[in-house]
């Protein structure tokens, strides 16, 4: 199953690979809070893309974290 840019579940796989690749000293509300800001700044600054897109793409972000915080993340 492929995943689209930008949805929840594409966010999902970026934190999952994020987390399993940085082995990082902190809690796991750290660690999603810190992944999250990273993803975050990069839509907001480094992402070129129409601003309705952008906000689509925060709002999957968060909701996301929301998913990977409540433990309830689809397996991707």
């Amino acid at each position: 199953m492929s995943v689209i840019f930008g949805t929840v579940e594409y966010f999902e796989k970026e934190i999952k690979a994020y987390l399993a690749n940085n082995r990082l000293k902190k809690s796991k509300r750290e660690k999603l809070k810190m992944i999250t800001s990273k993803l975050e700044n990069e839509l907001l600054y480094d992402f070129s893309c129409h601003e309705r897109l952008r906000q689509e793409c925060l709002k999957n972000l968060s909701e996301a974290c929301g998913r990977m915080t409540r433990g309830k993340a689809a397996a991707v």
